[in-house]
This record gives C-alpha cells, sequence and structure tokens, in this order.
C-alpha cells in the first residue's frame, strides 16, 4: 500500500450548495419537492455511466434532465427539460471540511503518498491553491486534463502511476468513486457524510476521522 487516492468535492471540500442541492433546488423552482437524498441517489446514478467529459463543460459531463426525470418517475414538458438542461448547476463558493487537513496531515505522517483523484474543471487548480491544500498531494489526476472520467479505470491507472503503486481510494459517490476504484483493482472507502448509502456495510464512513482509521487498520494487516 503505497497512497491514499481521494477525490475532491464532498471530500475534502464542502461547495456551497453542493451539485445535488442544486440539482433540488432547480426541481423545487418548478414546482418538484423531491426528497434530497433521492435527488442524490438519481444523480449519481445517472452520472456514473458517464465515462468521458463534454466539451462544454470543460471535465465533467453534462446533467441531461430528461434522464434524472426518467430515473424520478417524473413527465414535465419538453420546455421545463430544456431550460434545466440549459442551467449552470455548478457552485463558485467552497470550503474545507473540518476534517479534511487532519486527515492529510497524518495520512503523510503515515508515509503515505497522496494523490487527489477528481472529476473537475480546470478550476480544480484555483480551489487547492485558495484553500492552500497543494503542499498535500504528491499528484493531481483530474478529468479537465485526462478527458476521462471516474468511473472509468484509466483516471486511476494515471494516479497508481503517480504513487508507483497501489494503495485506498476515498470519496463520496459509490457510483463513481468506489466502482470506479474496484474496477483498476483498487481498495476503496466510501465517505457518506448525510447517511445516502445505508445499505452500503463495508468500508463505509461518515467521516475522515473514520477513513482514517480504516487506513491505519489495512497498514496494519499488510
Amino acid at each position: 500500500m503505497k497512497a491514499v487516492f481521494v477525490d475532491l468535492g464532498e471530500t475534502l471540500v464542502h461547495f456551497k450548495p453542493s451539485y445535488h442541492e442544486n440539482v433540488a433546488n432547480a426541481l423545487r423552482e418548478i414546482g418538484y419537492n423531491i426528497d434530497e437524498k433521492r435527488v442524490f441517489r438519481a444523480v449519481a446514478k445517472i452520472l456514473g455511466n458517464h465515462h468521458y467529459p463534454s466539451p462544454e463543460y470543460g471535465g465533467l459531463s453534462a446533467l441531461d434532465f430528461r434522464e434524472l426525470f426518467y430515473e424520478l418517475n417524473l413527465f414535465p414538458d419538453r420546455e421545463i427539460i430544456t431550460r434545466l438542461n440549459n442551467k449552470n448547476l455548478l457552485s463558485g463558493e467552497y470550503e474545507l471540511y473540518d476534517d479534511a487537513i487532519p486527515f492529510l496531515e497524518e495520512v503523510k505522517e503515515l508515509g503515505l503518498k497522496v494523490v487527489l483523484v477528481s472529476n473537475a474543471t480546470r478550476n480544480i487548480y484555483k480551489i487547492i491553491e485558495d484553500l492552500n491544500i497543494k503542499k498535500y498531494f504528491d499528484g493531481i489526476v483530474a478529468s479537465c486534463d485526462l478527458n476521462v472520467m471516474k468511473p472509468h479505470p484509466k483516471i486511476f491507472t494515471y494516479a497508481m502511476n503517480i504513487a508507483k503503486g497501489y494503495g485506498i481510494h476515498i470519496g463520496d459517490i459509490y457510483e463513481i468513486d468506489v466502482i470506479g476504484a474496484k474496477r483498476a483493482g483498487l481498495d476503496a472507502i466510501l465517505l457518506d457524510r448525510r447517511d445516502f448509502y445505508p445499505e452500503i456495510n463495508k468500508n463505509r464512513v461518515k467521516n475522515l476521522f473514520e477513513a482514517l482509521e480504516l487506513v491505519k487498520g489495512k497498514l496494519k494487516n499488510l
């Protein structure tokens, strides 16, 4: 075990509002008051099927509201779908989670490399500079640079090449982070801060402190 591979959004950094919250708010504005967890799971399922960024999104894929409404069993007018597909759902405000820095520092103290693996636009570089966390990373693997996205295993292969070995990946979306890591032959930890995946029993944690304990446990068992 050479490294910890870690996601950025909703893992180390909280976007205000988060992506799924913006989606839920967009639905609420047109009269659909859908439970936040239900929206998140539908969005996760859809994006988990996307392996390549949309050219106009610069590193991310576009959420097609036709797919989302299908998953939610809703059937609005086409005009509504077109309008929602043209909305910008990315947030410009962000902050570090309280457990992010202690987690990163202790992982480094364990002698492990830390490689950031994120589906992101070029704005990822501004974010990590603004939040002063670039110094913790031995490498940054971003979809905007590679034109491939999690859960495609190729993005994790790039990360392993940087780390010069295997490790464990930590992220907040099962369909993207856990499935993608496992496809690449990596172990994974699901960071479920909002209890959106109660059915997942193995390697699911509610914060990065719990994730750190799992990492330490795996090191002891090597």
